[in-house]
């Protein structure tokens, strides 16, 4: 089974739900895409801030006999350090040592299974897909499964990643009711999003509960909203070469400007300075999705509503 499982989870990645909603964005129709993945980006910043402040251990960092082959722990593991029963917790002292390790990865919520739910359930509640649906059924069960199976999660883990995925689409869903139903889109609709996260995005430097980079990229998705919202948001209509010349504009857009910025900033290690994390994902995204935007009109690849 060990295939099978580390199949599954590796499509459990940000890169491929990213890959997936650019597609979404810019291929199908650009609100509904939009929406779903600002209900991502709002459960990476959940989970990340769970996982920070829960500091729960996963299995493999108490349980040698889950500890995957190749698996290099900064400690020795010489016996089990987890409950003697299923329902028990990991024993306070191999707790207390994992809360001890710097930058350290945390097992609550599962981060993927937190994605698998948001990025499903988003997609078939604001594309309105029955099939998606169904699917998501099947995948988030897997997903729990395959990430137990290779000692990365708890039961508990797992179940806490549905209920922040759910949680996610939830709050993308009260934030942009106004937004996906009001065709006019007026700068008002845009009002209940600000009031989330700007504040995240001003406290996130300051704060290690809350990833720099998602707070960069909400941000920057609210500023591409307001840009839309001034300029006009172009129809989705087209053929499939035309939605799918979108797609690989902005993502031949996205891929030069991240090389560009990491090229820049890593040689000086400004890349780790909190604001400055931040504020290149920001700019990365705000200037391929709008630079894609410009580009594809300019091309004749979208007609204006």
């Amino acid at each position: 089974m060990d295939w099978l499982m580390t199949t599954i989870s590796q499509l459990g990645y940000s890169e491929v739900y990213g890959t997936i909603m650019v597609c979404l964005v810019f291929g199908v129709h650009l609100r509904k895409g939009l929406a779903v993945m600002i209900a991502a980006i709002i459960v990476g910043l959940l989970t990340f801030s769970l996982k920070t402040t829960i500091q729960f251990p996963r299995p493999s960092d108490v349980d040698i006999r889950v500890l995957p082959e190749g698996y290099q722990l900064p400690f020795d593991l010489k016996e089990s350090g987890a409950g003697t029963s299923f329902w028990d917790l990991p024993s306070i002292e191999a707790r207390r040592l994992v809360s001890m390790q710097p930058d350290w990865s945390y097992g609550l919520p599962s981060g993927h299974v937190s994605s698998a739910t948001v990025c499903l359930l988003a997609i078939a509640f604001f594309f309105r897909s029955r099939s998606v649906l169904w699917f998501s059924m099947l995948w988030i069960p897997l997903m729990c499964l395959s990430r137990m199976y290779l000692g990365r999660h708890f039961l508990a883990d797992v179940i806490g990643g549905v209920l922040v995925g759910m949680l996610g689409l939830w709050l993308a869903h009260v934030l942009l009711r106004k937004l996906l139903r009001d065709e006019s889109s007026e700068w008002r609709t845009l009002i209940p999003l600000a009031f989330l996260i700007i504040p995240i995005a001003t406290v996130a430097p300051f704060a290690s509960q809350i990833h720099n980079e998602n707070a960069g990229r909400v941000l920057a998705l609210l500023t591409i909203y307001a840009y839309l919202i001034q300029q006009g948001i172009p129809k989705d209509s087209g053929s499939f070469w035309k939605r799918a010349g979108r797609v690989v504009i902005v993502s031949i857009n996205f891929v030069l400007i991240d090389m560009i910025l990491k090229g820049f900033l890593e040689p000086h290690g400004w890349d780790e300075l909190p604001v400055v994390a931040m504020m290149s994902t920001y700019l990365t995204f705000v200037i391929a999705f709008v630079g894609g935007i410009v580009i594809s009109k300019q091309a004749g690849l979208y007609q204006m509503e």
